[in-house]
């Protein structure tokens, strides 16, 4: 069987659909960090370095959920980053 390459436009595909994923109780967070992981995962398994904004915005949907000012600034930083070639 055929491995499918695990590169940057893949990872932005997965940032920007954990990104319309809600996280407003408990089990939404759950959902939304066990898809973290797993793209944490694929991403050390190729080889790509997550910039810092990406995995604190990966780690703190928590936080995020509690903070709109924190949530609004992240979010625009992760937009930001997924726009860039």
């Amino acid at each position: 069987m055929a491995t499918l390459e695990y590169d940057l436009a893949a990872l932005k595909r997965d940032l920007t659909n954990l990104f319309r994923l809600p996280t407003g109780d408990r089990l939404a967070l759950n959902q939304f960090f066990e898809e973290a992981q797993l793209v944490m995962k694929r991403a050390r398994a190729a080889g790509i370095e997550l910039p810092p904004l990406v995995t604190t915005w990966l780690a703190q949907a928590d936080a995020r959920a509690k903070d709109p000012v924190l949530a609004s600034t992240q979010n625009a930083d992760l937009a930001a980053w997924l726009k860039q070639g």
